[in-house]
């Protein structure tokens, strides 16, 4: 045994003869390549692609009919929003969270508008830009495990946010959620996480497309497919154990997170371009265009043949009735987007 210069007592840590090989170094490149590579590699499901890091805990695709769907729902956000990328009035934010960020389109545009903002976005799957990029690094032997970078104050990350976050406590000044009421397991475990990682003073802000469908004449008869399919959906969700209806909670739980100035609002989001007003007729366009030939697709298979036992065949029946539906422009149906903003107190 050795002293250690300044220490008190023996230093007993045996020394490994073949510490001079290689051989370690090379099987932690491999091992971090492997790891890497299962972070990529995606689970293929009824003709679409799912995530493979933690797979099986999120039942919407993550290829690029979806990521197309995504970006369509991101124009439509915007649109609703007049052009904003967020309800909340933001002044001068050092650093923003988005959660959720998907292809990581909101992420961008928000870093490109803030550019001394440090912006992250993290999601299960790494679809946004640079991950081509990643793949090349690693072929030619250049390891960065789940970090990404694409403007200079934006990165993105790969991680499970109903996990423990990785992020120092009361560093964000926002956190924007959007599309993630079917994705959090436990929701007020989920908000004290994001209490705890926000600045005092600083804000939240969670926005969802309402999946109900609403009707305010006799256009919409009971046993219409869509009504159908909207039963099934919800009955399975339940099953799945994830609510994907939680906005009219929203406020309670933020308040029980000990958020204050705590604002709900909702705007109606028509399905077709039957209204009369311009801009209601154009969200309606797009609104209508990604549910059915995507959405409607991305919602239903993963979640009705995996929690029942609808055949792939059975639901692509049942989808074909409601795009008929939906195409006819005959039923003045609407949804509605739902916004919460909260802030952290002061004090």
């Amino acid at each position: 045994m050795t002293e250690l210069p300044g220490d008190s007592g023996p230093y007993d840590i045996e020394v490994d003869g073949d510490a001079s090989s290689s051989t370690d170094v090379d099987d932690a490149s491999s091992e971090l390549a492997s790891l890497t590579s299962s972070i990529l590699t995606y689970v293929y499901e009824n003709g679409r692609t799912y995530h493979a890091y933690r797979p099986g805990t999120y039942v919407l695709p993550n290829d690029e009919r979806e990521q197309d769907r995504l970006d369509c729902i991101h124009h439509v956000f915007r649109l609703c929003l007049d052009g904003e990328l967020c309800q909340t009035k933001l002044e001068h934010p050092q650093s923003i969270l988005d959660i959720g960020t998907g292809t990581g389109i909101w992420a961008i545009e928000m870093a490109d508008e803030y550019p001394m903002t440090e912006v992250i976005g993290v999601d299960l799957s790494p679809i946004q830009p640079g991950w081509s990029d990643f793949l090349s690094c690693l072929s030619e032997g250049y390891y960065e495990l789940t970090v990404i970078r694409v403007p200079p104050n934006l990165r993105f990350i790969i991680d499970d946010a109903n996990q423990p976050w990785i992020f120092p406590s009361q560093h964000f000044d926002f956190i924007h959620i959007r599309g993630m009421c079917g994705s959090v397991e436990n929701w007020p475990s989920f908000l004290r996480q994001c209490y705890d990682h926000l600045k005092p003073g600083g804000r939240i802000e969670l926005a969802e497309i309402v999946p109900r469908a609403h009707c305010d004449d006799d256009s919409m008869p009971e046993n219409c497919y869509l009504l159908k399919w909207q039963k099934e959906f919800h009955r399975l969700t339940a099953i799945q154990g994830r609510d994907w209806d939680i906005m009219p909670r929203m406020p309670k739980l933020l308040e029980e997170a000990l958020f204050d100035q705590i604002e709900p609002s909702e705007q109606n989001c028509p399905i077709g371009t039957w209204p009369k007003d311009p801009k209601l007729k154009e969200i309606g366009r797009y609104f209508r265009a990604q549910f059915a030939d995507s959405a409607l697709d991305s919602y239903s298979l993963a979640l009705f043949t995996r929690f029942s036992d609808w055949k792939p065949t059975e639901v692509q029946v049942l989808m074909a009735h409601v795009r008929s539906e939906l195409n006819s422009n005959k039923i003045h149906w609407y949804t509605k987007f739902s916004f919460v903003t909260a802030q952290k107190p002061l004090a």
